[in-house]
């Protein structure tokens, strides 16, 4: 297995019981109503958008039933500000925690959710000031440490990250975004059989968590164990057939084991749902072209018209788009402002899905995350 040319995820999200931030319906436990969210911008998450989620509609629907009978319900109203932020209305969600500090000016999940918020409009220096409010790097709380290390990825500073990333699990072993996360950045460096114990972890207590699913598909893939690489990508699949990270490793498997047909009708599909970013539609086309080659070198031809035009489309698109931007920018979203009331917020985060470099996950930061895991 050429583990080069598996595409690893990096999901750098947050995750919190009950109704918490999110992008991603990870689990829904209806006998006990709790429903476990991540927080997360990437379109290539396999976890379920939970604006499609009935579950979660539901849970937002007697959210507001309680609001209206106690309009002074501090947790309902943080429960529906994030439920707002994982439907993406920042605005709505904003204004209900400015709400909440009106009522209890202290109140550190309020804080927090805004931290999210700033975060997901790109405020990260923003997002530190609400974090720092409520404790910073000496926090008790995994959700605030998970996010401050978020930061420090955004800001290149990988074995910040790291370090933190491993104190919120110190702080709560069952904070599985926190072990995703270090699952993701160790998988990024290459350091294969200690993100396979994070994956394995989350995947103990959420069996159907599709994103450690896929991680931990890679791994296995670049050991070899071809087989149950390929039996946990179509499971993913099965929830969601669309999704660009499993189709592209299960093609770059079914390549290797001479399923060639296989492969290109995963790739095809992918190219079809075009969710993944461009660099990563190059990616796909390579490996389109080793198929190729592969099979002309064994004198079976294999028709590439309608891959070309799908990719044709597909880079048209992002033309158009690129002109549309240009010719009419996108409204930014109004930024938080920093009262001195408001300076202090709440957990979890974006996801920013990353393909490792061919060249293995070179970085002058290795031997620094090597120590951070030594310890």
């Amino acid at each position: 297995m050429n583990a080069s040319k598996l595409i690893a995820l990096v999901l750098f999200s947050a995750c919190a019981t009950a109704c918490s931030t999110t992008g991603g319906v990870a689990s829904v436990d209806r006998g006990r109503n709790e429903v476990s969210i991540y927080s997360t911008s990437d379109k290539r998450s396999a976890l379920e958008n939970p604006a499609k989620n009935d579950d979660v509609k539901e849970t937002e629907n007697n959210l507001r039933k309680n609001l209206r009978k106690n309009r002074k319900d501090v947790p309902s109203i943080l429960a529906l500000a994030e439920v707002q932020v994982a439907e993406g209305k920042l605005d709505q969600a904003e204004k209900n925690c400015h709400t909440a500090l009106r009522m209890e000016l202290k109140n550190k999940d309020a804080r927090k959710i805004l931290a999210e918020i700033s975060m997901r409009r790109g405020n990260y220096d923003l997002a530190a000031i609400f974090l720092n409010g409520v404790g910073g790097e000496n926090a008790k709380d995994s959700g605030v440490l998970n996010m401050l290390a978020l930061i420090e990825l955004e800001r290149g500073n990988n074995s910040g990250a790291m370090e933190l990333f491993k104190k919120a699990i110190k702080t709560n072993g069952n904070d599985l975004a926190a072990r995703m996360n270090l699952g993701v950045l160790l998988l990024k460096y290459r350091q294969m059989a200690q993100a396979a114990v994070e994956f394995e972890r989350v995947l103990k207590v959420m069996p159907a968590h599709a994103d450690a699913k896929v991680h931990l598909a890679i791994i296995k893939a670049s050991r070899g164990e071809t087989a149950a690489a390929q039996t946990m990508f179509e499971e993913v699949l099965k929830n969601d057939e669309k999704n660009p990270l499993a189709l592209y490793n299960l093609a770059v498997v079914q390549k290797d084991g001479g399923q060639t047909d296989e492969a290109l009708d995963h790739l095809k599909v992918y190219l079809k749902a075009n969710r993944g970013k461009s660099g990563d539609n190059d990616q796909v086309m390579a490996l389109i072209d080793d198929i190729q080659k592969a099979a002309n070198a064994k004198g079976e031809g294999v028709s590439d018209e309608e891959i070309q035009a799908m990719a044709s489309n597909v880079q048209n698109g992002d033309d158009d788009k690129k002109v549309a931007s240009a010719d009419k920018p996108e409204k930014a979203e109004r930024a938080p402002k920093a009262d001195a009331a408001d300076v202090a917020a709440e957990p979890a985060r974006d996801d920013a899905m990353a393909i490792p470099d061919d060249g293995g996950g070179q970085s002058d930061e290795i031997g620094d995350l090597e120590k951070q895991l030594s310890k």
